[in-house]
């Protein structure tokens, strides 16, 4: 995965996922260690117990992480309003 994602030349990564305490976890902490930017979205990560999923957003926030949420990734890479991709994107979240 390292390699590939170096090869496309981006500093920012969206992460979402399963075992938001162990996986993801160390997905967000080793990306960190690279220098990349990532964001994690808060609704799309999950844990079996959900204090776990809270507590490891707390720790991948004050690691570096940001934490969003889905919509706010979505209209924050659709860039503007007003476009078909924003209209399409608006209906489907409704």
């Amino acid at each position: 995965f390292a390699p590939a994602l170096e090869q496309t030349g981006r500093s920012t990564v969206i992460v979402c996922g399963m075992e938001a305490h162990i996986c993801v976890l160390q997905t967000v902490l080793g990306l960190l260690a690279t220098g990349m930017n990532v964001h994690v979205a808060a609704d799309a990560v999950c844990s079996r117990n959900p204090e776990n999923a809270h507590t490891a957003l707390e720790l991948q926030r004050d690691a570096g992480a940001v934490i969003t949420c889905t919509e706010t990734v979505l209209f924050q890479l659709l860039g503007r309003a007003g476009t078909p991709e924003f209209k399409s994107i608006q209906a489907r979240i409704r």
